[in-house]
């Protein structure tokens, strides 16, 4: 497997997984949580590989979410 294929791998299944935690805590189905996860910047950031983003846990990436969907770019940035 390239690495590009295992980037794209690592990416899909934390979006996966983020949508997930997110459909529990929201009480949302899973479309509706990957909609909301995918209309991010946060979403954009997870697919940039040269963030390295992908290398991260889906909870850091749960956080950088709430944090975006709560307007705190401070802790956003922090994340």
């Amino acid at each position: 497997m390239t690495e590009e294929k295992n980037i794209e791998l690592c990416q899909d299944v934390l979006a996966t997984r983020v949508a997930q935690m997110i459909a529990e805590r929201d009480r949302i189905t899973q479309t509706e949580a990957i909609r909301k996860l995918m209309a991010t910047q946060t979403y954009d950031l997870l697919l940039d590989p040269e963030s390295y983003l992908h290398l991260e846990s889906a909870e850091y990436i749960l956080d950088m979410y709430n944090a975006e969907r709560r307007g705190d770019w401070e802790r956003w940035m922090e994340v």
